[in-house]
């Protein structure tokens, strides 16, 4: 039977000593603040808890890591072992599939009868899992894991705090979204209290990017595509664009499509990046009343009224001539 909210969750746990904890793919800082400050919060009630993802942390957030983080590989799986365990929960995923391999091999790790848990803050949840913590008015997930910490009896610790108000911050984008509201205000407070750093966490996310990020920048900003009388902005990078600037793999774009709606008279903004032959990723914002949720649905993804990601399939001026018209629907 289904249960909801912070105390159900709290009595689901008391048998449980042994939990995994994912988020989604391409995970954001939200995605991973609230997943690690979650296994520490969990570990500090005596709990063993692994968090498995299915991507790799981007660098500017490794700095929240302070335990490992798996892959869901063959080398967890015999982590696991004969030791499955016997809670999964699901942070910041609106829904199952949005965790990649994950959800494809949870049913090697868990006990038979295992717990499935959804702690997430977007619209665009159905509510899937055993124990449910949905609440869509909330800015982030971090604003959800910081209330479970104090439903759970446990103090924040100063490392906690600076992985919440990571999570916060992000998602607020930096207190400047339309999200950001009197209770993300509370929480960051809350946090800076508990002994997190809001100099030292914005300087690791925001302030200490590589060169490459920003000879990039030039590169996609000197081929910006302007349509609609100028109130949509479009970023492209190809895979040899991507080869040209990050030639070790090591990739850090993430908040290149916040730049598009900082063009004047911008409603609607993407930024396109190709992720194999034919296959690209969208990442839109908008700074009007347009609902780029919708726009992501579309194609088969998800997120927030002024920020949503899909993935869409075919060449490169097909899928921006598909998305630009799909776009077009969405202006003012």
């Amino acid at each position: 039977m289904k249960s909801e909210g912070y105390e159900a969750l709290a009595r689901a746990l008391e048998p449980v000593r042994r939990v995994l904890l994912t988020t989604h793919f391409h995970p954001d800082g939200d995605a991973i603040g609230s997943v690690l400050a979650l296994r520490n919060i969990l570990e500090s009630t005596g709990r063993q808890a692994d968090v498995v993802l299915d991507d790799e942390i981007p660098e500017k957030y490794r700095f929240m890591v302070d335990a490992p983080v798996h892959r869901p590989d063959e080398a967890f799986d015999a982590r696991v072992g004969d030791r499955p365990y016997e809670m999964l929960i699901y942070v910041d995923a609106s829904a199952r599939d949005r965790v990649g391999a994950v959800e494809e091999k949870k049913d090697g790790w868990v006990t038979e009868g295992a717990l499935l848990v959804n702690i997430d803050h977007h619209i665009g949840n159905e509510g899937y899992g055993d124990v449910v913590i949905l609440e869509p008015e909330r800015a982030s997930s971090g604003e959800l894991i910081l209330k479970l910490a104090a439903v759970l009896g446990v103090a924040l610790s100063p490392q906690i705090a600076d992985q919440l108000f990571a999570a916060v911050l992000t998602d607020t984008g930096r207190f400047q979204f339309a999200n950001s509201d009197p209770a993300s205000f509370r929480a960051a407070a809350e946090l800076v209290e508990a002994g997190a750093d809001p100099s030292g966490v914005a300087q690791k996310v925001y302030f200490e990017r590589p060169a490459a990020f920003y000879r990039l920048l030039g590169r996609l900003f000197s081929d910006m595509e302007c349509r609609s009388g100028g109130r949509i902005c479009i970023l492209t990078m190809d895979q040899e664009t991507t080869r040209e600037f990050f030639p070790d793999g090591h990739m850090d774009t993430e908040g290149i499509v916040d730049f598009t709606v900082q063009v004047k008279g911008v409603q609607l903004g993407a930024f396109l990046r190709q992720t194999g032959p034919g296959i690209w990723r969208a990442s839109l914002r908008s700074r009007g009343r347009a609902d780029v949720r919708g726009l992501a649905e579309q194609f088969g993804g998800g997120g927030h009224a002024k920020a949503a990601g899909c993935e869409i399939h075919g060449g490169d001026e097909e899928v921006k001539q598909r998305l630009l018209e799909a776009m077009e629907g969405y202006l003012e």
